[in-house]
C-alpha cells in the first residue's frame, strides 16, 4: 500500500499531528511519504492508495489553501482519504463540511479525527483555553490514529465496507452563529492589516512573503504588493498570520479598534461565544485544560514585543 500524509500547518499543531500521523502510518505500511500542501502537484495522488489530509480549521473547514488544492485534485472514484484537523474551542463545522467536499470529489472518507491546539492570533485572549496542545498524549493518539487508518484501508479493500464511517451531521451550533456574524460584517474579522514600505527589512526579511498561504505579498516589485488589496489586507479567512511574525512592525492594525468591534459579538449573545465553548468542551470531558493560570489579556498585548510569534524551522 503506498500512503502519504499532505497537510498545511501555519502555526506548527497541525504539522505536529501530521508528523505523528505518518510516524504510525509508516509503522504499519511500511512506506508512507509526507508533504506540506505547497509541496505537492495535485494530480500526484493518483499514484497513492491512501492519503490523510490535514488543516487547521479556519471558519469551520479548510483554510483558502487546502481548499483551492482539493478544486485542483482529479476527480477520484473511491479512493481512501481520512481527514485530520487542529483547532481552537469551535470545530464543530469542519467534518460535516469538508467529508461532504472529499465525497463529492470521489473520495471514499475512512475515517476523520481533531485535536486541539495552541492559538495564535492578535485579539485572541492569553493563554488561551487550548494553549499547550498538541501535547504528547495528543501526539501518541495522532499516532495510533495513523496506524489505525492503514489497518482500517486495508481492510475496507478487502470487503469489510462497514467500516466506511457515516457521513457527520450538521448541526446548529454556536460556532455557525458566530461565524454567521463574521461573514455579514463584510471584512477580516481579525483585523484589517496595513504595510509600511519605510519600516520593512525586506530583502533581508522575507518572513511575510514566505509565509503568505495566498500568495499575495511580492515586495520585489515596486511599489511593493502586499496584500488582498495590494496595499493592504483584509482577507475574509481571518488570516492575520503576517503581523505576528514581522520583526520591525512593518505591518500593523488597530488592534484596539478590532478588540472594540468584537466586543458586540459578546454583546449579542449575552456572553462570551469562545469562553462558553471551553467551559462545555471541558464539562464533556472533550478538552483537557492544559493551562492553569488566568487570562492577562489580548494577544497583541500580551506580547507586544515584535516578532509577536517566532516560526520554528523544522525539518519535513
Amino acid at each position: 500500500m503506498k500512503s502519504i500524509v499532505i497537510y498545511y500547518s501555519q502555526s506548527g499543531n497541525t504539522r505536529k499531528v501530521a508528523k505523528a500521523i505518518h510516524k504510525g502510518m509508516r509503522q504499519v505500511a511500511g512506506e508512507c511519504d509526507i508533504v506540506q500542501v505547497k509541496d505537492i502537484d495535485p494530480s500526484s495522488i493518483n499514484q497513492y492508495d491512501l492519503i490523510g489530509l490535514g488543516s487547521p480549521v479556519w471558519d469551520g473547514g479548510f483554510t483558502p489553501n487546502v481548499r483551492i488544492f482539493m478544486k485542483e485534485v482529479p476527480q477520484q472514484n473511491g479512493r481512501h482519504i481520512f481527514s485530520f484537523n487542529t483547532h481552537g474551542v469551535m470545530p464543530e463545522l469542519y467534518f460535516p463540511s469538508v467529508v461532504r467536499k472529499l465525497r463529492i470529489k470521489g473520495f471514499t472518507v475512512i475515517g476523520m479525527r481533531d485535536w486541539y491546539g495552541s492559538v495564535h492570533f492578535q485579539i485572541a485572549p492569553k493563554p488561551y483555553f487550548t494553549d499547550g496542545h498538541p501535547d504528547e498524549v495528543d501526539l501518541r493518539e495522532a499516532e495510533e490514529f495513523g496506524k489505525e487508518m492503514v489497518e482500517k484501508s486495508r481492510r475496507i479493500h478487502e470487503g469489510e465496507t462497514n467500516l466506511i464511517p457515516p457521513l457527520p451531521k450538521f448541526e446548529l451550533t454556536p460556532q455557525l452563529l458566530v461565524l454567521l456574524e463574521f461573514y455579514q460584517s463584510g471584512h477580516n474579522p481579525h483585523g484589517h492589516l496595513h504595510f509600511d514600505p519605510k519600516k520593512c527589512a525586506y530583502p533581508k526579511c522575507r518572513l511575510c512573503e514566505e509565509n503568505c498561504l495566498m500568495g499575495y505579498i511580492d515586495l520585489s516589485v515596486d511599489p511593493p504588493k502586499f496584500g488582498s488589496k495590494g496595499n493592504a489586507c483584509d482577507m475574509w479567512m481571518g488570516c492575520t498570520f503576517c503581523e505576528l511574525i514581522c520583526p520591525t512592525g512593518a505591518i500593523s492594525c488597530d488592534w484596539d479598534a478590532v478588540m472594540e468591534e468584537n466586543a458586540r459579538l459578546g454583546q449579542m449573545f449575552g456572553y462570551n461565544p469562545l469562553e462558553r465553548a471551553a467551559q462545555e468542551a471541558v464539562a464533556m470531558g472533550r478538552l483537557r485544560k492544559l493551562v492553569t493560570e488566568d487570562i492577562k489579556g489580548p494577544y497583541y498585548k500580551v506580547y507586544s514585543k515584535r516578532p509577536r510569534f517566532k516560526i520554528i524551522k523544522e525539518h519535513q
